[in-house]
């Protein structure tokens, strides 16, 4: 009689036990607890009018910042500067994807005019494609605009190009 009780106050606690889990995670368990926060970070800013000009076999890069980046941002933000490469010699291939690497690192300081450059060398017989972007610890910022320069062997010295 004594097991028998016994048997029946721990089947109870095990059921005791069992309904007790199951209501605590229904009830902490997971799904949707509220609506999402947006980030309290701003967003990172597009670099805008990217432009250049050609002097022998040298391109400067040019471009702007709509406005200045707050101290967050700024911290250990740069600007990565992509090229992509092809010889003039190749044929063209309308719908094909560039590839695009980072050649340079451009680190962000603060300007009145938020102007910034950087010059890259050119070899001739090949089309450049250029885009630069602001990353900062918070992420990258979107793609700016991008600049193609055909880069003819019979480009005489001394001679400026600008789009």
């Amino acid at each position: 009689m004594i097991d028998n009780k016994r048997t029946r106050i721990c089947s109870k606690m095990i059921v005791l036990s069992g309904l007790f889990l199951l209501l605590s995670v229904s009830y902490f368990g997971c799904g949707v607890k509220g609506p999402p926060v947006p980030s309290r970070q701003p967003p990172v800013p597009a670099v805008a009018d990217l432009a250049y000009a050609v002097t022998d076999q040298t391109v400067t890069l040019t471009w702007r910042l709509p406005g200045a980046l707050s101290a967050k941002q700024a911290k250990n933000a740069a600007f990565g500067v992509y090229r992509s490469r092809s010889a003039l010699a190749e044929p063209d291939c309308d719908g094909c994807p560039l590839v695009f690497e980072k050649v340079a690192t451009v680190p962000y300081v603060h300007t009145q005019s938020n102007r910034f450059s950087i010059d890259a060398p050119l070899e001739t017989g090949f089309r450049y494609v250029f885009k630069v972007r602001l990353e900062t610890d918070g992420g990258d910022g979107p793609d700016s605009n991008s600049v193609q320069i055909d880069h003819l062997p019979d480009m005489p010295s001394g001679v400026s190009e600008t789009p």
